[in-house]
């Protein structure tokens, strides 16, 4: 047999073998071929269903003070194909935090995997499991200009801080968004671009901060509202169809209460979405959070907030709530609990953070972390709920689910219509480090 066709045979077989995927694949591969935007290669996207997008490195023999994924995002690219950042914690392992940083990756579609870990900068701090229900680090991308940015809060000295990139996140700029030096202590920075403008609100101290900078402007703009007093540690900022931001967030309304307001700049005062409810924000397990987004101009909200009704005889909801403005105004909202379960057996509640993504069609979807106490009997984590008439939601876990308790720094996006990715921290800070089908790091569900 001559050289030539043991080749050609070897080169045939080689194509004709399957492409190695993850142990936790629901369905079939997207080959998504060769396309180019923006001079970045597209090609081959992530294998649907569970997989660990990024490992904690050295998982089984690393310091139990080593956590990768802490305060993370994540965002779709222009392919719908991953972006993340969050903080890898303690890295050496010495039971000290003056070395965490915040890091960035994303999917690679030409070498089908995701990048190496890049360090954007070392931010000091302290161990995030006394944190929650915060989120300390951002990241949108520009889908006009594609600029990438992640917005994040720099314990070492106190200040909020913006890593952008023009080069498709090759490299990037640091800057200092909030002034220096500070005594009221900064957190929850949540970023938005649109249009080649930049928007970005925090909290200071007890107080909501918001600023924007526009177009080539290299300086940013208080939008002054008076004084806003927020009242737990969440924050979420988005941008309505004509770019402009909304913000929601919770304010003081009494004794252990606590409205959840949403406030549309330039307006000089918020509105109150949901009130009457019970601030548990002293104790982290029911800390208030809340994730905003839009419908053209019209704001819709996911959070947590528990009820004034105690749980006892309100058995078949939790602290999560959808709720959605009448008009652009937001004169007023409707607020519908999310079930636990979509099974009546066995209630599962959720805690600390949740995401939202409304699909063209009006469904919506939530996506929340799944941390009840008790044994876990059906339907794992983390939550997903899905209304095809954003009112009647049915509550579960994504098909196939390989965890329990699991959707800490959640977020969720979809890669093409009708399916979601879903990403979130495993093992930040306080998972199990046993599961032998998902490993400790950063976790990914696609939709088939």
């Amino acid at each position: 047999m001559s050289r030539i066709l043991v080749l050609s045979i070897i080169a045939a077989s080689l194509l004709a073998c399957p492409r190695p995927r993850p142990m936790f694949d629901g369905g079939e591969e997207m080959d998504a071929g060769m396309e180019v935007d923006a001079g970045r290669p597209r090609g081959d996207d992530p294998t649907n269903g569970w997989q660990t997008a990024v490992e904690l490195p050295m998982f089984a023999t690393a310091a139990a003070t080593t956590h990768l994924g802490v305060q993370l995002a994540s965002a779709g690219d222009q392919f719908g194909q991953p972006l993340i950042a969050g903080v890898f914690e303690d890295p050496n392992g010495d039971g000290l935090y003056d070395d965490n940083r915040v890091v960035f990756t994303r999917w690679d579609g030409v070498a089908r995997a995701f990048t190496m870990l890049k360090t954007v900068e070392v931010i000091g701090g302290g161990a995030a499991d006394d944190t929650r229900p915060s989120r300390q680090v951002s990241i949108a991308r520009d889908a006009t200009t594609g600029r990438i940015a992640i917005a994040y809060i720099k314990p070492q000295d106190n200040t909020v801080r913006i890593a952008v990139s023009d080069d498709e996140a090759a490299n990037f700029s640091l800057s200092t968004v909030s002034d220096v030096p500070r005594a009221a202590l900064m957190s929850n920075p949540s970023l938005a671009l649109a249009g080649g403008n930049a928007h970005l609100a925090w909290i200071q101290g007890s107080e909501l901060m918001y600023r924007k900078r526009l177009g080539a402007a290299t300086t940013w703009t208080d939008v002054p509202a008076g004084a806003i007093v927020v009242n737990g540690n969440s924050v979420s900022l988005a941008l309505d169809a004509d770019g402009n931001a909304g913000i929601a967030f919770f304010v003081n309304a009494g004794l252990n209460m606590a409205d959840l307001a949403y406030w549309h700049p330039p307006a000089q005062a918020a509105v109150a979405v949901s009130g009457n409810m019970i601030d548990l924000s002293i104790a982290r397990e029911r800390a208030p959070s809340v994730s905003l987004t839009f419908v053209g101009n019209v704001p819709h909200v996911a959070y947590h907030l528990r009820t004034v009704e105690p749980l006892a005889t309100n058995d078949n909801t939790t602290e999560l709530s959808y709720a959605k403005a009448d008009s652009a105004a937001a004169a007023t909202w409707t607020v519908i609990p999310i079930p636990r379960n979509g099974s009546a057996t066995t209630f599962h509640t959720t805690r600390w953070y949740q995401s939202i993504f409304i699909e063209p069609t009006g469904r919506v979807n939530i996506a929340a972390n799944f941390g009840a106490n008790g044994a876990q009997s059906n339907c794992g984590g983390p939550k997903l709920s899905r209304a095809a008439d954003g009112m009647n939601f049915m509550t579960c876990a994504p098909v196939g689910y390989p965890t329990q308790f699991a959707g800490e720094w959640i977020s969720m996006w979809s890669h093409r219509p009708g399916k979601l990715t879903i990403i979130f921290a495993y093992d930040a800070p306080t998972g199990s480090r046993s599961n032998a089908m998902l490993k400790p790091g950063i976790a990914m569900w696609r939709e088939p």
